[in-house]
């Protein structure tokens, strides 16, 4: 009977509530241009040294999954192939992130 009741006052006490932050939407352009242009350059920079280290892991990966399978070492292969595999997937993210992060803003309603 307690639940009931709790749960039944929770609409009334929604409706009054007014949201304070109706309206407000996260922007940059408040601290001004040089600093939006500074985040927006650091930003691309973190960006392009993430795809940067995920290239250079897929080489040292595929090298090292090279060089197992020429020698015969299967649990070696099995370990430069699954290296491989998880570098390649994420240069895939990585490269992709700005689309997926566009994607969700879209979904919340920040675009």
């Amino acid at each position: 009977m307690k639940a009931e009741l709790a749960l039944g006052t929770i609409p009334v006490l929604a409706d009054k509530v007014d949201n304070p932050l109706k309206g407000v939407t996260p922007k940059l352009d408040v601290f001004g241009v040089k600093f939006t242009n500074a985040i927006s350059l650091i930003l691309g920079g973190a960006w392009a040294l993430a795809l940067v280290v995920a290239v250079f892991f897929m080489i040292k990966n595929g090298a090292s999954w090279a060089a197992a399978r020429q020698r015969g070492m299967s649990d070696d292969m099995e370990d430069g192939a699954t290296g491989l595999k998880r570098s390649a997937l994420a240069f895939a993210l990585i490269a992709a992130l700005g689309v997926i992060v566009g994607a969700i803003l879209n979904v919340i309603g920040m675009l």
